[in-house]
Formats: C-alpha cells, structure tokens, sequence
C-alpha cells in the first residue's frame, strides 16, 4: 500500500500542481484583451484610417504580454508551481530571466499607450509636459528594469549556476530595488488616474494589484505557492492594463450596435449619430477657443466702437437730429 505525499505545507502536498491556478485567470483576461485591442485596432483602420502611436503602442504591449504568457506556461511545463520539486536551472534559468524583461516592458509600453492616448486629448501646455514627464518616466523605468534583470548576476548564467567567481547583487539590496520600482509604478498609476477622464481610474486597481504584489514579498507559503502568486499578480496587472488601454475609443461602436440592437435609444439632437468619450472633450476645446477668440476680438473693439457712438451722438446733437437714446425713449 502506497504512502501519501509528504505534507510540504498546510494544504500542500509534494507533486501537487498549481499551474491552472496561475494559467487559467490571467488566461481568460488576455483573451478578452486580445479581443478588445483587436476591434479598437479595426475601428482605428476602418471606415477611416486614424491609427496613431497609442495603438501601435497597445498593440507592441499586447505582443509583450502574450509573450510573457508563452514564456510563463513554458515554465510551469517544466515544473514551476509543483510543490517540493526542483525544476532544472539550466532550463528554468534563462526563463526566469526571459520572464522578468518582458514583463518589464509590457508593463511600461502599456502605461507609455494610456499617456499617448492622453494626449490626444488636450493641447494645453501643462497637460502635455506632465504627459510627457510620465512618457520619459516610464522609458527610463523601461532601462532600469531591463539592466537590473541583466546585470543581476555576472555572468548572467550565475543567476541559475552560482560559481566561485561569479558576482551577484545580494538579495536584500535588489528586494529593495523592487521596492522602489513599485513604488514609482503606483505614483504613475495614481497620477493616470487622477487625470480627467473616467477610465483611467481602472488603473487605480492595478495600483492595488501592485501593492498585494509588494505584501507577496512578505508573504508566508512555500516557494513554489509564493511563484504561482507572483505570477498571478503580474500577469493580471498586464492583461488589465491592456485591457483598460484597448476600451475607450470602442465606446462609439459599442454605443452604436447597442442603439441598432434597440438597448439603447439615439440622440435625436445628435441626429442619431455616436461620437467617442474624445469627440466632446475635443469639441468642447474647440468651441472654448472659439469664444475666446471671439471674447478677443469684442474686447479690441469695444473702445473703437465706443468712440464711434460718442461721435455720432455729438454729430447729431449738433444737427439737432435724435440720438440713438433718445429714439428709445420716444
């Protein structure tokens, strides 16, 4: 009669897998990412082509993130998640490594997209210099992110196959660089977010996946359990961001087959017509500048047309003809 599995810890067993606790979640939100970044793609190319920097930018992230998902499945296929085994480090090494950059890219060219969207928005001076501030934050988060993955052992292979002569940055000092990177992270999230337009408050959310990634750190469990949840977090923490980047310019299509569809009815003033969350924003900038322009010219006219009507009121008196005024009150 056979024995059972060793307890490794409460609840776990050796040999117990836990990859379709990592797998399916982060799964099914790419899936339906890939789907909304797909029909934003095709709105953009169709019936007019209007593509821009943000959709090759959200489209380069998805590539990234589908990548990181190849990358995280091929790792559980050689043993990541099972409890009390050790995966080959010559095979599971380079995967880490693989892993780590590009998630690290994915994670900022999908915030890099939410920016340029932005600014397609708005042409007011400080709204471009604090986009373009969190733009250069994130390509640099970029570099660093990239390096210290990199450069994290020398030679690199001493990440998965320690020498003698091999150097490594001690564990406590890069615990605290992922400290201090997700702490930049947040701030960029949170300032996103405090941005004027709806959806970008979602990312607050991925703020808060960010922080129970940093309380993972310190989280009890065994290593392979404390794996499949770092590996939850960051892969829903890509998958949300691109779909929160993918949603907003489908709200005209949307709202348009839901009115075909009789859900919801047209606005009769608009003559039936659906416009994306930008169109008002934009219309409204333009009608303000309208009226400024406007405001301009009346305010530069104003003093000629006062003299004007001093001057007629003068000539007519001296004539002895009625004034303006006096034609009123008759």
């Amino acid at each position: 009669m056979s024995s059972a599995p060793a307890l490794v810890d409460q609840g776990q067993h050796a040999g117990d897998r836990n990859d379709a606790s990592a797998l399916a979640p982060v799964g099914t939100f790419l899936g339906i990412a890939c789907i909304t970044t797909g029909l934003r793609i095709y709105w953009r190319l169709w019936p007019v082509r209007r593509i821009g920097a943000d959709d090759y930018t959200l489209l380069s992230a998805l590539v990234l993130t589908i990548a990181w998902y190849g990358v995280d499945v091929a790792m559980y296929q050689y043993g990541r998640g099972v409890e009390g085994f050790v995966p080959n480090p010559w095979t599971m090494g380079p995967l880490v490594v693989a892993d780590g950059v590009l998630w690290v890219w994915a994670l900022n060219v999908t915030r890099i997209s939410v920016a340029l969207l932005l600014l397609r928005l708005k042409d007011s001076l400080p709204w471009r210099v604090t986009l373009w501030a969190i733009i250069g934050v994130q390509a640099c988060m970029l570099v660093v992110g990239t390096t210290m993955h990199l450069v994290m052992c020398r030679p690199i292979s001493a990440r998965w196959a320690p020498t003698a002569t091999a150097t490594c940055i001690p564990p406590p000092d890069f615990r605290t660089y992922g400290y201090i990177y997700s702490g930049f992270t947040i701030a960029s999230d949170f300032i996103l977010s405090l941005l004027p337009v709806t959806f970008i408050r979602t990312l607050r959310r991925i703020a808060i996946v960010r922080l129970f990634l940093i309380m993972g750190y310190l989280g009890k469990g065994t290593t392979a359990w404390k794996n499949v949840e770092q590996d939850i977090l960051w892969g829903m923490e890509l998958t949300i961001g691109v779909l929160t980047a993918s949603i907003p310019p489908l709200k005209a299509p949307m709202q348009r087959l839901l009115v075909s569809w009789g859900v919801l009815q047209s606005n009769p003033s608009s003559g039936g017509s659906s416009k994306s969350f930008v169109d008002p924003v934009a219309n409204e900038l333009h009608d303000t500048r309208q009226m400024r322009q406007w405001n301009s010219m009346v305010r530069e006219l104003a003093p000629e047309s006062q003299e004007q009507l001093r001057n007629d009121e003068e000539a007519n008196l001296g004539t002895g003809a009625p004034t303006r005024s006096r034609r009123h009150a008759s």
